[in-house]
């Protein structure tokens, strides 16, 4: 019994002895649970370091490829640039003066680059110039046919087949593989009136009919822009061609030169002033500037170049009246004035001042189009706003007609519906959105600040205005070129309004 005593208070001694605290229990899992939070922090930094370092690896090689890529971009525009000026070299030598195309005139030369020829929309004119040598070749009774072929081949492309294939054109933007390339319109010629007028471009289709019915038909060619609208059509004019005087011919060279490139440095000059300019775009403006100062520096010195010249002159007068250069366009600009409430004629209007309905029309700024759409600026503005797309369209987007009538419209309901406003008078509105459309936002405001910035500000002015008032003061404070531009598109405007 008293073993039995005795091994009874030995195991509850044990028991006692051996069995753990609560405290020490507590202990105990806390220990392993920071160790197992140690472990666990431990696997986590190891996993980010991980995750950093493949991270890291993923943007050297980001930033390798994006390096990378902007060498060869670099290089490309630098060998494109060289093919361009070696171009106007060439141009220069044989022509005395390299004429190149402008937001009223399309310019197309040969392959050889001895036949040119000028489709000059605000004129309604088309000229044809041959280098002596090419057309003495050739007895006079077949001048007609020469005529013809160098029209035909220039001018038989759709507007975005030319902006791919013209050198002039190619310069401005990367070009992109041409699809389903169209049927040659080869003009009946002896074989070798057909091998002297070998053409540049490759030719469109076939001339059709009148379209002027339908939306602008994106088969149409230049021809067919310029209201020539089939082969006979064609002929007929062939045959109303004069021979413009040599000397005459030099003069009027040097003068359009002159104006043309008088004009564009004012578009640049006047681009480059834009408050809402990155320093990347200004410093492209001012580069622009230096180039067409240097060219209008250099065409006043050209004149005995361009005199001394063996070449053969024609011109064409197309004899349409201001409407009928609309005619083509009228369906687009209905549908986007209804689209975006904007008056058709105010439409008409910019596209005329613009571009003087030149589907090809391009500047220095640059600016691409019928209503002469800036890529990076408006462009990119109706593409962020409207389409919800965080990039510039491209020059080859902006030389398909309804496309620039799109941006062009919906840009100018931008102005009005979102920049301006809080201008409580309509017509107020409308002249401020007519100037800035020229001039940009930025320089409107300055405008009505005495030079400083402020939208608002600018926009509580125009409040206490009359629409006069706010039109007087456009047309004294903005920059010269706003200036004349409000008047032309007002006055155009005017016409327009009595037409529809």
């Amino acid at each position: 019994m008293q073993m039995k005593s005795n091994l009874l208070f030995a195991t509850l001694i044990c028991a006692t002895v051996c069995q753990p605290s609560l405290a020490q229990t507590s202990l105990a899992q806390t220990a392993i649970a920071q160790t197992a939070k140690a472990q666990t922090a431990k696997a986590q930094t190891a996993k980010a370091q991980t995750t950093s370092a493949q991270s890291t690896t993923q943007t050297n090689k980001f930033d390798d490829y994006k390096s990378k890529s902007n060498k060869k971009w670099k290089a490309y525009k630098s060998a494109e640039l060289a093919r361009y000026q070696a171009y106007k070299k060439e141009l220069l030598e044989k022509w005395g003066v390299a004429e190149l195309s402008s937001s009223t005139e399309y310019i197309a030369y040969s392959n050889d680059n001895n036949v040119k020829v000028i489709a000059d929309f605000a004129n309604d004119t088309i000229e044809v110039s041959i280098l002596n040598d090419v057309i003495d070749a050739f007895p006079p009774e077949q001048q007609d046919e020469i005529v013809q072929a160098a029209i035909s081949n220039a001018l038989s492309v759709t507007p975005t087949q030319a902006a791919l294939q013209n050198e002039d054109f190619n310069a401005l933007h990367t070009p992109q593989p041409q699809s389903n390339p169209q049927p040659k319109l080869q003009p009946k010629l002896q074989p070798k009136l057909q091998s002297k007028l070998q053409p540049k471009l490759q030719s469109g289709p076939q001339l059709s009919g009148n379209k002027q019915d339908a939306l602008i038909d994106q088969n149409a060619t230049i021809l067919e822009h310029i209201g020539v609208a089939s082969k006979d059509n064609l002929i007929e004019l062939i045959h109303t061609a004069q021979e413009v005087p040599a000397q005459e011919q030099a003069q009027e060279v040097i003068a359009r030169t002159k104006s043309r490139v008088t004009s564009q440095l004012a578009e640049v000059e006047q681009f480059a002033s834009r408050e809402e300019l990155t320093s990347q775009q200004k410093d492209q403006a001012n580069k622009h500037k230096t180039e067409l100062q240097q060219q209008l520096a250099n065409i006043t010195n050209k004149r005995p170049d361009v005199t001394k010249k063996n070449i053969k002159s024609y011109k064409i007068e197309l004899g349409r009246s201001r409407f009928e250069k609309a005619k083509l366009f009228m369906p687009d600009v209905a549908k986007q004035a209804k689209q975006w409430d904007v008056d058709q004629s105010f439409l008409l209007a910019i596209i005329e001042t613009e571009s003087h309905f030149n589907p090809l029309a391009k500047s220095h700024i640059p600016a691409y189009g019928l209503m002469q759409i800036v890529p990076s600026t408006a462009g990119a503005d109706v593409n962020k706003k409207i389409f919800a797309i965080d990039e510039k369209p491209s020059p080859d987007l902006l030389y398909v007609g309804h496309k620039n009538i799109e941006y062009g419209s919906a840009y100018f309901n931008i102005l009005l519906t979102r920049y301006l406003a809080e201008i409580t008078n309509e017509t107020s509105r409308l002249y401020c959105a007519i100037a800035a459309y020229n001039t940009g936002i930025g320089n409107l405001a300055k405008a009505f600040n005495n030079g400083q910035r402020g939208r608002k500000k600018a926009i509580n002015k125009i409040n206490q205005m009359t629409p006069a008032e706010v039109l007087q003061f456009i047309q004294k404070y903005t920059h010269t070129e706003t200036q004349r531009y409000v008047g032309k598109v007002l006055d155009s405007q005017s016409f327009f309004a009595q037409q529809i």
